[in-house]
């Protein structure tokens, strides 16, 4: 019997390449050129160094009880949108515009893999998240991407020049460490000419809590707590003082930025094409 195409398609640790001297690794454990160890534990590769900055507190919240607690309000928010399907597409069919049957694509920041299901099951996806624990709910939720994720960051990611058709990130984007380290990384894998797409919730919509109207900011610290956000992501929301979509025309001039969810997102598309619909 001849093999599918999921099955002849490489392993994630098939296509990485080294972080530091960026020789393919080859499925090996270690890079033959500088010695740099690319362990796989529960078929997740795992490339990446210490974390820092907002990237090791998303990863501690989505890695904790804190992401259960306020997963609820996430799924409220995009049943306001219309359900989570009309919500995703608004994105995703920028990723769609390549209308053929077999691509590559990378997403980064995939969590428990809740876009695949809006993908074409003859693409091949791979994925990367710093939230180690969302990359093995994801396996189990999707065991098809087994052997398809990498613990990895945004900001540097283990693959060679022009890997993928497309490179996607929904979600999450708005608190990555360094966000145009992201944007040319996901450039850079994808190859010339395929969409790469970003898109996230607008920061700063806690401006509009009735604390900071009043003067009094602890009362939407209090606010966002109850929620389920842990203290120190609530610091961070709080103290947050980025524009990624100014980042993004200093990073990607080409690029087009469209509004999402009511105007309370905003949605990356790079090179700057329209998808219909």
């Amino acid at each position: 019997m001849p093999a599918t195409r999921s099955e002849t398609e490489p392993t994630l640790a098939d296509l990485a390449v080294c972080l530091g001297c960026r020789a393919p690794l080859r499925g090996r454990d270690a890079c033959l050129t500088c010695g740099r160890s690319y362990p796989t534990r529960d078929q997740i590769l795992e490339a990446i160094g210490p974390l820092v900055g907002r990237n090791r507190i998303n990863a501690a919240f989505y890695d904790g009880s804190g992401w259960v607690r306020f997963r609820k309000w996430e799924r409220l928010f995009l049943t306001l949108q219309g359900g989570a399907r009309r919500a995703r597409l608004q994105i995703l069919r920028h990723v769609l515009a390549i209308d053929r049957p077999e691509v590559r694509a990378l997403e980064v920041g995939i969590g428990d893999g809740d876009n695949l299901a809006y993908l074409p099951e003859s693409w091949d996806v791979y994925g990367v998240d710093v939230a180690r624990t969302q990359l093995v709910a994801c396996q189990e939720r999707h065991p098809r991407m087994k052997g398809r994720l990498a613990w990895a960051e945004g900001e540097n990611l283990p693959f060679a020049d022009e890997t993928f058709d497309v490179c996607y990130a929904i979600g999450g984007f708005t608190y990555f460490n360094d966000h145009a380290a992201a944007l040319r990384e996901m450039r850079r894998v994808t190859k010339a000419g395929g969409p790469v797409v970003v898109a996230d919730e607008t920061p700063g919509m806690h401006h509009a809590g009735i604390g900071h109207l009043i003067g009094v900011p602890a009362i939407d610290a209090f606010w966002l707590r109850g929620l389920g956000l842990d203290r120190e992501f609530v610091e961070m929301v709080l103290q947050y003082d980025v524009d990624p979509e100014a980042v993004a025309r200093a990073t990607w001039p080409s690029a087009t930025s469209r509004n999402i969810w009511s105007r309370l997102g905003y949605c990356l598309v790079h090179p700057g094409i329209e998808a219909s619909g």
